[in-house]
């Protein structure tokens, strides 16, 4: 199984009420309906990001899902009507950063288009702006209440076509807005690949394979089952030996 350590068990990344900031720049705005009431949710980097995974030949895999990106401190910011804004910092979610720097935040920006390469790093930087930026909040039912009121949020690229992401959304316990966990423990955000977020979205019981025999040498093929039912989200990772045929037996399971 793969190694969170920047997620500390225990820590609860939820939101606090707080004030806009002079330098803060809004990427994205949409309106959530959450219990019949129409809020506004918006994404804010705490001041003007910068631009990373701007790659010229090519993706990376670091970059995988990220590049034509921006980096930088980030907020979600949630209003509702007669209520005090709600601040939820997204930028501990991305975990520490490269030898020893804060962690930073990191969201695709831009779609990369054929003759990007030939431009000089201004005049790329300005073709970027003229683009219409990709969507970082994609709201969907996920957790199948019959409200779509979360949005999956990617935080980590490595090795070559592994990424992890968590899901964003209101808490059913409190009202709040964070990162979700499971029923079993709330207060520790679920990772899960973006492909298994969708499978989630499209229907409330899913397996998925994260890790399948012979992934980057594995010899272990990891396997998911998620639920999502009236007490929230549920999910299982087993480990399973690999054989000279496939999935072998079972060598551990996990509740997350």
């Amino acid at each position: 199984m793969r190694l969170r350590t920047w997620l500390a068990v225990g820590v609860v990344l939820g939101a606090g009420v707080g004030v806009a900031r002079s330098n803060s720049v809004v990427r994205e705005e949409v309106r959530v309906k959450v219990d019949g009431v129409t809020e506004r949710w918006r994404l804010e980097w705490r001041a003007p990001p910068e631009l990373a995974c701007f790659e010229t030949e090519g993706v990376t895999c670091p970059c995988e899902g990220f590049a034509q990106g921006e980096r930088g401190a980030l907020e979600l910011v949630r209003s509702r009507p007669g209520r005090p804004e709600e601040r939820l910092p997204l930028t501990p979610l991305f975990g520490p950063g490269t030898d020893g720097e804060p962690p930073q935040a990191l969201l695709r920006g831009w779609v990369p288009a054929e003759g990007d390469e030939a431009l000089a790093p201004g005049a790329r930087r300005q073709a970027l702006q003229r683009r219409e930026r990709v969507r970082a909040m994609v709201l969907g039912d996920y957790d199948h209440d019959g409200q779509a009121r979360e949005f999956v949020l990617q935080t980590q690229a490595y090795g070559c076509g592994m990424r992890e992401a968590v899901l964003i959304g209101v808490d059913r316990r409190d009202g709040r807005v964070r990162a979700l966990g499971t029923a079993e423990h709330p207060d520790t955000p679920l990772v899960l690949e973006p492909e298994t977020w969708a499978l989630l979205r499209g229907s409330a019981r899913i397996e998925a394979v994260e890790t399948p025999c012979g992934d980057h040498g594995s010899e272990q093929e990891r396997v998911l089952r998620v639920l999502a039912d009236e007490k929230g989200l549920h999910a299982t990772s087993e480990l399973h030996a690999c054989t000279d045929t496939g999935r072998g037996a079972r060598v551990s399971s996990e509740v997350l």
